[in-house]
C-alpha cells in the first residue's frame, strides 16, 4: 500500500476500512479520523473513544469502502 492509495481514499470522503496483514481492521468513518505525516511511512488514525493508532503502510493489505464487495 502506499501513501497514495491512503490519500485517494481519505479524498473519496466515503467511509472505509484499512485492512492490515495480520487480518486486523481499523475503520476511518471520516476523513478527519485519517492523517499521513508528510515524512514516514505510516499511517495515523483517531478512533471515536479518543485514542489514536500509528500502522506502517507496509503492513496495510488492503481499503475497503462501506457496502464495496472489492478492495482497492
Amino acid at each position: 500500500m502506499t501513501k497514495d492509495n491512503i490519500q485517494a481514499a481519505i479524498e473519496t470522503n466515503q467511509p472505509f476500512t484499512i485492512r492490515m496483514a495480520d487480518g486486523k481492521e481499523y475503520p476511518v468513518p471520516h476523513a478527519d479520523f485519517c492523517f499521513l505525516p508528510p515524512t514516514g511511512n505510516n499511517v495515523v488514525l483517531a478512533n471515536e473513544n479518543g485514542g489514536v493508532w500509528v500502522l506502517p503502510l507496509r503492513t496495510i493489505t488492503g481499503l475497503y469502502y462501506q457496502g464495496a464487495e472489492t478492495s482497492a
